[in-house]
């Protein structure tokens, strides 16, 4: 008999698929406190601090999991990468326009 494999864990999910969900679900409403730290929404309510260790040292979490990386921390990890990948499409695309702003400025002039 041959064993059937799914995408999908039939089992409790991973801390990562539960940071993946948590971003989904409440990622709007984290908060940026500071360099690296983040206020990420509970599952149950309230939020938890959660530092990603900007200037070495470990990441934490206030939540009770005691696990070294908790679905708070993946959660405020995506929303960090995500943020970033935003600040520079916007950077570029500011740079891009700047740009055609500058190339047309020869063409206005000879009109």
């Amino acid at each position: 008999m041959q064993e059937q494999f799914s995408a999908t864990p039939r089992t409790t999910p991973t801390r990562e698929l539960r940071g993946l969900a948590l971003h989904r679900e409440r990622g709007h409403e984290i908060e940026h406190i500071g360099k690296g730290v983040y206020s990420v929404p509970g599952c149950s309510g309230g939020s938890y601090r959660v530092d990603l260790a900007v200037f070495d040292g470990e990441q934490s979490c206030s939540c009770p999991d005691r696990a070294p990386v908790c679905k708070h921390i993946i959660c405020a990890t995506i929303y960090r990468a995500k943020s970033r990948a935003k600040a520079r499409r916007e950077q570029h695309q500011r740079a891009a326009s700047r740009a055609t702003r500058g190339n047309l400025a020869p063409l206005a002039a000879s009109l």
